[in-house]
């Protein structure tokens, strides 16, 4: 039987052997064996200099192998696959990473808990990948994640922000001109919980931390300012109690999406809702939330993770859910948010079938590129395979490209080119 697997998102403490307990990978389409880096009979991608293809977006991957795996999207020639000419850079072997995040479009940042260090690289024009000036840099909070979003940058890429998966803090470093890290004054910044998953507004003036109760369940949402400096100051009135699990923020600073991510086949429900929240943009609680009129909205199935488009004028939402039964997914669902009221409403054809499906999506910048992740159990053998759809008009989707099938498990981020 083929099962799929819930991947980091349904850890608790304990780890499952074959669960993946960073989500998100990709093995090569075109030959790579499991363990080993992505390579291809081709050589990759050409990036210019002669070739026939050129990039719409690039993705990274945790290899357990011991390296950092990159591709290319080539959307105008529907390809997708290794990035050409690329030397992928060591990192421990056996660790899927604890997040990956690329900030300003030219930096990459990856945890290791194994060894307790956050590794850092500038991304060149072509996707290459070289180490920052002191990476690694030493990181002993990091523990395996639960969440996939416990290492963001806001939304001018100049922090990052790490959840601790060993205590009830959150670490906050100011991201150099070189791309260097340093930590931010009164970091660690102590929150009210052990956190599961972060987002902040579009404007990047708070964040917001969901909590980990474990079995992919919180009840609270905290919420704190964000100074000039990275300094985190606790909005009024939180934490708020609202049970999310993953939220996703609109690109105008207005709204907050949130999933509480209930689902049967891991923890004995089902949640088939979208919940909306208006951020308080003045006054003495800036930053709190209260849900729109009209929240929760219905969905067709209970949403497992969801993603925004970050772009300024993006109002495009997908969820990603895994069916009852725990044997696969459910199609990706597609919704528009009202910049007026926030209220949520159904893609014309949505919920999308025929494409790529999966627990875990990514939105590029231009908010032009869905990438959905998804990892099957197969006779003791995990596979994970990574879809690259257009967004098009109206927010529909199209995978003009092969799926890509990943050498092993692991954290994955995408980004545009520079």
């Amino acid at each position: 039987m083929i099962l799929k697997v819930r991947l980091l998102l349904s850890l608790t403490a304990v780890a499952v052997t074959m669960s993946l307990s960073g989500c998100g990978h990709y093995v090569c389409s075109s030959g790579a064996t499991f363990g080993g880096s992505c390579t291809s009979s081709g050589g990759g991608i050409n990036q210019g200099g002669g070739g026939t293809t050129s990039a719409s977006a690039f993705a990274f991957a945790v290899d357990t192998a011991g390296t950092i795996d990159g591709y290319t999207l080539d959307a105008t020639n529907s390809v997708f696959g290794p990035t050409a000419g690329y030397t992928a850079p060591v990192i421990p072997t056996q660790d899927d990473g604890s997040g990956m995040v690329v900030a300003q479009k030219k930096y990459l940042y990856v945890g290791i808990p194994s060894t307790f260090q956050v590794f850092g690289y500038s991304v060149d024009s072509n996707g290459g990948l070289t180490a920052l000036s002191g990476s690694p840099f030493g990181a002993n909070y990091l523990s395996t994640a639960v969440g996939t979003k416990n290492m963001i940058t806001n939304p001018a890429g100049t922090f990052l922000f790490v959840l601790s998966g060993v205590s009830n803090q959150i670490y906050v470093y100011q991201i150099g001109s070189s791309g260097s890290l340093s930590v931010v004054s009164g970091s660690p910044f102590t929150i009210p919980f052990l956190g599961a998953n972060l987002a902040i507004d579009g404007l990047g003036k708070y964040l917001y931390i969901t909590q980990n109760l474990g079995s992919h369940t919180g009840l609270q949402m905290a919420a704190y300012s964000i100074s000039s400096s990275g300094g985190l100051t606790a909005v009024q009135g939180s934490p708020f109690a609202y049970p999310m699990w993953e939220v996703a923020a609109d690109p105008t600073g207005k709204y907050l999406i949130g999933a509480t991510g209930r689902t049967l086949s891991v923890n004995g429900m089902d949640d088939f809702h979208l919940y909306v929240f208006s951020i308080q943009q003045s006054g003495s609680n800036a930053g709190a939330l209260t849900q729109v009129s009209g929240s929760p909205f219905t969905t067709v199935y209970s949403p497992y993770g969801i993603a925004m488009q970050p772009n300024s004028t993006g109002n495009l939402v997908y969820s990603f859910s895994i069916n009852d039964t725990d044997t696969g997914y459910n199609a990706v669902e597609g919704f528009s948010l009202d910049s007026t009221t926030g209220s949520l409403t159904a893609l014309s054809q949505s919920p999308f079938s025929g494409i790529s499906d999966g627990f875990w999506g990514q939105i590029d910048q231009s908010g032009a590129y869905l990438f959905v992740y998804g990892g099957v159990l197969n006779n003791g053998t995990v596979t994970a395979d990574l879809g690259a759809m257009n967004i098009g008009t109206g927010g529909a989707l199209t995978e003009p490209t092969s799926q890509l099938t990943l050498p092993t498990s692991g954290f994955w981020t995408v980004t545009d080119p520079q």
